[in-house]
């Protein structure tokens, strides 16, 4: 499939009629380069990956749906968004070199399994690249991205990141002044949400959200719980300890199977 405008946040362009393969899950910072490439005249196809263990997952297919919905006649929107390949991260196969080289990176610093199902994908599905969306304020992956040496070129070699060199205040005020902010405002960003379909307040995404400038986005019950979250703090003392981390998740990972 084709690659697209922005290779790495690079700036340098890369013209095709092929489609952008873009993995998009309704949250801000994916939407945004969706959006970012159908208003430059681009093509996208989305690709999403269901995870049964995730409770986020059907919130985050009615955000899409209902996303796709606003771009499909937006006026800003030249590209076309194609059909989204949904599949279960069940529907292929484990790779033995990426999981391995997964289980050696987080032993270094943890970063989330997906960085280790999304290529399992992409060599199922034969891509050479799909985008990833993470923000500037990842360090680690900031410095890590184009890395070649092992574990890094093994698990990035098939990813890219457009958004590296973007926060999200950057994305809300190219928004602002192209017209989308009635777009981004129906992004989904919680992992946990409540029985009513609330965010949390305390996971991961819920927290950059408080943390950013967009936490008026959040409602006032999940203000309270980010103020009062202990598990959450936990587990992030935890991931400051990468090898203990790394054994606990090999462990999970055995007791799955």
């Amino acid at each position: 499939m084709g690659k697209s405008d922005f290779k790495n946040g690079d700036g340098e362009e890369e013209r095709s009629q092929e489609p952008v393969d873009v993995f998009w899950t309704g949250g801000w910072d994916s939407t945004f380069r969706v959006i970012k490439l159908l208003a430059d005249g681009k093509n996208v196809k989305p690709h999403y990956i269901r995870d049964p263990g995730r409770p986020s997952t059907e919130s985050e297919l009615a955000a899409m749906r209902r996303l796709r919905e606003l771009l499909e006649n937006h006026p800003g929107v030249s590209g076309q968004l194609y059909e989204s390949k949904i599949v279960s991260r069940y529907d292929y196969p484990a790779v033995e070199e990426i999981q391995e080289a997964y289980n050696e990176l987080i032993k270094i610093r943890y970063i989330g399994d997906q960085y280790r199902w999304i290529p399992e994908y992409c060599r199922h599905e034969g891509l050479d690249s799909i985008e990833v969306s993470v923000e500037s304020d990842n360090e680690f992956l900031r410095k890590h991205y184009n890395d070649e040496e092992y574990p890094f070129g093994v698990l990035f070699q098939s990813l890219e990141f457009p958004l590296i060199k973007y926060s999200k205040i950057d994305m809300k005020e190219w928004c602002e002044k192209q017209g989308f902010m009635d777009v981004m405002e129906l992004t989904w960003f919680c992992h946990t949400p409540t029985k009513a379909g609330s965010p949390c307040g305390t996971c991961r995404p819920c927290i950059i959200v408080m943390e950013r400038g967009l936490d008026y986005r959040m409602p006032l019950s999940a203000r309270y719980r980010y103020h009062l979250r202990i598990l959450p703090r936990i587990k992030g003392f935890l991931k400051r300890y990468s090898r203990i981390y790394a054994v606990l998740v090999k462990t999970k990972s055995e007791l799955k199977k």
